[in-house]
């Protein structure tokens, strides 16, 4: 089972690996949406906050782009990592080393190495 926090590192990886104009149009997105949703208090708010401030049109009048390229970009590109993502969950383990690296040790300490 993989935790919240995994998920995201595993995210965040698979981002850092897209070419650099995905990269670059995913983050700044991201980013928008991010903080809007910061900003808001309810479901509803976000959803007004994200008609009022089109992260998509910010990002296709910064990368000179129309509406419809960035959509469609956005959309290849969130399919791109949600396919990578899930290969990467098809091939996560965790490998409990506890026993070979605590033969000395009576302290309660696990160790875990996560293959990907």
């Amino acid at each position: 089972m993989v935790n919240d926090k995994m998920m995201d590192i595993f995210v965040k990886s698979i981002v850092a690996s897209l070419p650099d104009k995905k990269r670059v149009v995913y983050q700044f997105i991201e980013s928008i949406e991010e903080s809007l949703a910061q900003q808001s208090e309810t479901k509803e708010q976000f959803l007004t906050f994200l008609k009022e401030h089109s992260p998509h049109l910010q990002a296709a009048n910064r990368f000179s782009m129309t509406i419809e390229e960035t959509v469609n970009l956005m959309h290849q590109i969130e399919d791109e990592i949600n396919l990578k993502l899930e290969e990467k969950l098809r091939r996560y383990q965790w490998i409990d080393c506890t026993d070979k690296l605590n033969k000395n040790d009576n302290r309660d300490i696990k160790h875990y190495v996560i293959i990907s």
